[in-house]
């Protein structure tokens, strides 16, 4: 995406635009992996397989949710529909951004919408601001996205940091046996180690359980049974 077609929103640049949300077929969403949160965990992890990643900017730990196996391979978007009940919020804020100014404490956080996208159109789909000016219903929720991904993300960094202080994440290797393709390999996942998990105890064990770190950790675990439907989807096709 080109930085020069990321703009504010703005209700006199933007009145009269759309955003054709039906559409998931589309160049940002063919990715292989969607940045998660601690706040939709619950959900997600019924459907996608949840690992840790390291951020490529800062290095830290973050959860991303994995789709497919290559780059640009997203198998939960089937015949131009995303084939699953729950979608990472940072998928649904699409083709939105975040565009921060200032530093340190006085970092303000304002909506910047890529309008080079192929969603954003003026016949079709979900206007940003109403008849009046106001924003609309739709651009609200945006904004309600936005505020869950910053939540999530402060909590997301101090309950992967604890699992870090504790021994928990380790990196992890995962190959599969794909029929008429070269086995493909996920790299740079992390998960949970089992076995130090189960042997915490006294102080770190309570801590693990206050800190929301042992829920997550479990929730991490049981979520890689969903990389199996992934390989039965290419399988398939």
């Amino acid at each position: 995406m080109k930085i020069e077609t990321v703009e504010i929103v703005d209700i006199n640049k933007h009145r009269n635009l759309k955003v054709d949300v039906t559409n998931y077929d589309v160049a940002h969403n063919r990715i292989n992996a969607a940045y998660v949160t601690v706040i939709e965990l619950s959900t997600l992890v019924n459907e996608y397989p949840v690992f840790i990643t390291k951020n490529p900017r800062d290095g830290q730990f973050q959860l991303s949710a994995i789709m497919g196996f290559k780059s640009g391979e997203n198998l939960f978007l089937q015949n131009g529909k995303w084939n699953a009940r729950f979608i990472p919020t940072d998928i649904l804020r699409r083709p939105f951004q975040a565009a921060l100014a200032g530093e340190g404490e006085n970092t303000t956080s304002r909506i910047a919408l890529d309008i080079a996208s192929e969603l954003v159109q003026t016949e079709k789909g979900e206007a940003l601001f109403e008849d009046d000016g106001k924003p609309s219903a739709y651009l609200n929720r945006i904004n309600q996205n936005f505020a869950q991904l910053y939540a999530g993300t402060q909590q997301s960094k101090a309950i992967l940091q604890k699992a870090n202080e504790l021994n928990l994440i380790e990196p992890v290797s995962i190959d599969f046996e794909l029929k008429g393709q070269s086995t493909p390999g996920l790299n740079g996942l992390y998960s949970i180690n089992r076995k130090t998990l189960g042997e915490l105890s006294g102080q770190d064990l309570e801590e693990c359980h206050q800190s929301g770190c042992l829920q997550v950790c479990y929730a991490l675990l049981s979520s890689v049974i969903h990389l199996d439907k992934l390989v039965n989807w290419v399988n398939e096709q």
